[in-house]
């Protein structure tokens, strides 16, 4: 018994990685190699870079900034 994609068995255009979306405001990555159209429509897994195992760089900032802010 193997497992498919629903989307790859009915042609759809998706991406099986997660899209990261940066803090910073522009910059968004995905986890999958080769990924090239980081539309929010192509990903079914999308989380803020606060939730990466490890941190984010520009979340350090950003949480900085809002400290100083408050």
């Amino acid at each position: 018994m193997s497992m498919e994609c629903a989307f790859c068995a009915v042609g759809l255009d998706h991406c099986h990685g997660t899209l990261v979306i940066h803090v910073d405001g522009g910059f968004t990555e995905c986890s999958e190699d080769g990924c090239v159209d980081f539309d929010f429509a192509r990903h079914t897994l999308t989380i803020d870079c606060f939730d990466v195992d490890g941190g984010c760089s520009c979340a350090e900032v950003s949480a900085q900034v809002l400290l100083r802010a408050s």
